[in-house]
């Protein structure tokens, strides 16, 4: 019921012309929208626990909301931090990717086999497939045109359009979390290729891992911004 509530008072008041109402009327308006984007932004931000599987539909509701929203040109006159509430999103972002980095190695490092290679290369394609599937559901920054068009003195329009971008966030954290844990197995996975005739990991897995370190990379300087 609150979200029906919501929905109606967002798509009312984007065609209402404020200059028409009193001042006090003109405030209460504003409080309202203040409101609006501090619960759907909110929402946005629990929607983030389910990266990298999140769909564009779980959010879709959530960011018509806040584009309309802000589209009112209301919420300038409130005192909200909102650049505050999107850094909150963006920790989250990154907050949930490295779990998602450590839940997906673990489990590929509790695989039984002596080879301390495989779980690295697995991990690979793993952070690629998620990579790529997420720039495809989500090719633009999410929220960009509304962070774009805030005032100055709201915002600093500096941090704007790469602050959601859900692709350039998750690889971020995931790919130096990578570099490192291989960087920390690198002596292990040498002696483990030289351990007599039949090593534990093959020589040949140990240039994949090299080759597949330097596509993590160039994937790294694809996404992230300097």
């Amino acid at each position: 019921m609150v979200y029906a509530r919501c929905v109606c008072f967002a798509f009312l008041f984007r065609f209402l012309k404020v200059n028409l109402f009193a001042l006090w009327q003109v405030d209460y308006l504003a409080n309202v929208h203040a409101g609006l984007f501090n619960i759907f932004l909110s929402s946005l931000y629990h929607a983030m626990d389910s990266l990298p599987a999140l769909k564009p539909s779980e959010i879709e509701a959530f960011l018509s909301i806040l584009e309309h929203v802000q589209n009112s040109g209301l919420l300038a006159r409130f005192d909200i931090d909102i650049e505050a509430r999107m850094h909150d999103v963006t920790d989250r972002i990154r907050q949930v990717s490295a779990h998602w980095f450590e839940a997906v190695l673990q489990e590929k490092q509790s695989a039984p086999g002596v080879n301390r290679a495989l779980p690295l290369l697995f991990m690979t394609d793993e952070i690629e497939k998620s990579a790529k599937a997420l720039d495809k559901k989500f090719p633009e920054p999410l929220l960009g045109s509304v962070v774009a068009i805030l005032p100055r003195t709201v915002v600093d329009v500096s941090h704007d359009l790469s602050k959601l971008d859900l692709v350039s966030l998750f690889i971020e954290v995931v790919v130096p979390r990578f570099i490192g844990t291989t960087q920390q197995s690198q002596k292990k996975l040498f002696e483990s290729s030289m351990n007599g005739p039949t090593p534990d990991v093959p020589i040949q897995d140990i240039f994949a891992l090299y080759r597949r370190s330097k596509t993590m990379m160039k994937m790294y300087r694809a996404f992230v911004p300097e």
